[in-house]
């Protein structure tokens, strides 16, 4: 525990919670593909793994785990005659002003861990720019040493190249880094770049029969991390 120096996190279902943030986006992306089709609506929430009425999602959820064009690859497995670049472009506009909801003060939590003398980095299969006008939004972007995001030049999550990318640019080795994120593709990610901790949280739709095979350790949430670094 004492050789780990830098934290990577996951965004979302780790830094935000994934429901509360990313529901209503969802089922307006899905409006917008088939107006008043609730049939066609149903499926594409199937899918992905949505359920439109409680705005929950699956722990497996391709629009957990995935990209945005991940999920519409699956959709146009059904539907072929989906345009890749209108449900992209509808996909923008539907997110274009997500509320990301905290699941805890991150300003203050990641402050403290900063303090403490941690490099700190978010790897998330969201874009980029989004992901920094969240994280601005929630006072904590400055804290952090690098953001990546799926179109930040490296392959998403589960390749561990993003992880790589962060430990490159503050000067660390994978196994002084912990990776903390909330599904398997967080997770897969660790253990694919080496990282010295992998470490599940339970703050996600994720279960913690399908984080703990990849997992050095599971926690309810990243508050808890104070229980295992030093």
């Amino acid at each position: 525990m004492n050789e780990i120096k830098g934290i990577a996190f996951d965004k979302d279902g780790t830094l935000i919670d994934f429901e509360a943030s990313w529901s209503k986006g969802l089922s307006s992306l899905i409006n917008s593909i088939f107006p008043e089709q609730v049939d066609k609506q149903n499926i594409l929430s199937d899918l992905v793994g949505f359920n439109p009425v409680s705005g929950k999602f699956l722990g497996g959820s391709v629009f957990v785990n995935g990209t945005t064009l991940d999920v519409v690859n699956v959709w146009k497995k059904y539907f072929p005659n989906l345009v890749v670049e209108e449900v992209l472009m509808k996909s923008e506009i539907a997110f274009r002003n997500l509320e990301p909801v905290p699941l805890c003060d991150l300003e203050f939590f990641m402050s403290d861990l900063k303090r403490k003398g941690y490099f700190l980095g978010v790897i998330t299969n969201a874009a980029e720019a989004p992901t920094i006008v969240q994280l601005k939004k929630l006072g904590c972007l400055h804290l952090f040493d690098k953001v990546i995001g799926c179109d930040s030049g490296y392959e998403a999550k589960p390749s561990g190249a993003s992880i790589l990318g962060f430990c490159n640019s503050v000067g660390l080795n994978p196994n002084q880094i912990a990776m903390v994120g909330d599904s398997t593709h967080d997770l897969n990610a660790g253990r694919n770049a080496g990282v010295g901790l992998n470490i599940g949280v339970l703050s996600g739709p994720a279960t913690i029969n399908q984080l703990s095979a990849l997992a050095d350790e599971v926690l309810d949430d990243i508050l808890s991390l104070h229980k295992i670094l030093r």
